[in-house]
């Protein structure tokens, strides 16, 4: 029920929002334009670049962009056009349905962090042991990064203990199934994965990292603009952090982040 009424609003956000934007652009919204419901939440960037419109077609001019791999929320569809809402920049627009798949469309092959579209079947996900306690390495990398939280000016990050287990399986998936990528060949999108274990969030991030060093990790996330992004998020409030040793890398970090 909560997430109906969640998408209740944003779609009720997003009709002002984008057919204001129609109207004051060089083509009107026409007749025939069919708004319709899509069976899922989440969608993934197939393109190099994906351009966002100001409404559901090439007439429309571009408002932003959208880079491969990259995820967004996903409100409705128009005559092939997916209406979307990007949660880390607050970006509202129109992209084409061409380059924006599903979760379930998309599969990973392991090692290559190439996405392909495919209909695997779904695994189903263990049970997470339970873990109150954080590892010495998972409370260095809360501390590092509420660190940089607190330069900013911004509270300090939570750790959930339901996120922290979800996290962990999620890094030792990445070291087993030998993958680097948000996409998740045994749980799908971090999103499906926080869903699938009864994570309730309004917003939602990962970063992933290979590092030897847990201080080697953050310093990477803050050097990358994306990464950087979800860790100096003022609506994320709470963590999970999960860590797992790797024969490639040193260790696997995957870091999740939730609004709630």
């Amino acid at each position: 029920m909560k997430k109906r009424i969640i998408a209740v609003i944003l779609l009720t956000f997003l009709s002002v929002t984008v057919f204001g934007l129609f109207s004051r652009d060089m083509a009107p919204a026409s007749a025939e334009m069919t708004w319709k419901r899509v069976d899922f939440i989440s969608g993934i960037v197939t393109a190099a670049e994906l351009n966002v419109r100001k409404g559901p077609s090439t007439k429309y001019s571009i408002i932003g962009t959208l880079k491969k791999n990259q995820w967004v929320n996903v409100l409705a569809e128009i005559n092939g056009w997916y209406v979307i809402f990007e949660p880390n920049t607050g970006l509202v627009g129109c992209v084409s349905g061409k380059y924006l798949q599903p979760p379930n469309k998309i599969s990973q092959t392991p090692g290559t962090g190439t996405p392909s579209a495919s209909n695997p079947k779904a695994t189903p996900a263990p049970t997470p042991v339970p873990q109150t306690s954080l590892s010495q390495d998972e409370k260095e990398v809360l501390d590092l990064i509420n660190a940089e939280r607190a330069k900013a000016g911004l509270p300090a990050l939570k750790a959930d203990p339901q996120l922290m287990e979800v996290a962990r399986l999620k890094a030792k998936d990445m070291v087993d199934k030998n993958y680097f990528s948000h996409q998740s060949p045994t749980y799908g999108s971090p999103f499906d994965m926080m869903r699938n274990y009864g994570i309730k969030f309004t917003s939602a991030g990962e970063n992933i990292a290979g590092n030897s060093t847990e201080e080697g990790a953050v310093k990477a996330w803050m050097n990358s603009e994306g990464h950087r992004k979800n860790i100096l998020n003022g609506k994320y409030n709470y963590t999970g952090i999960g860590i797992y040793q790797s024969p490639k890398y040193g260790k696997i970090y995957v870091q999740m982040f939730i609004e709630r």
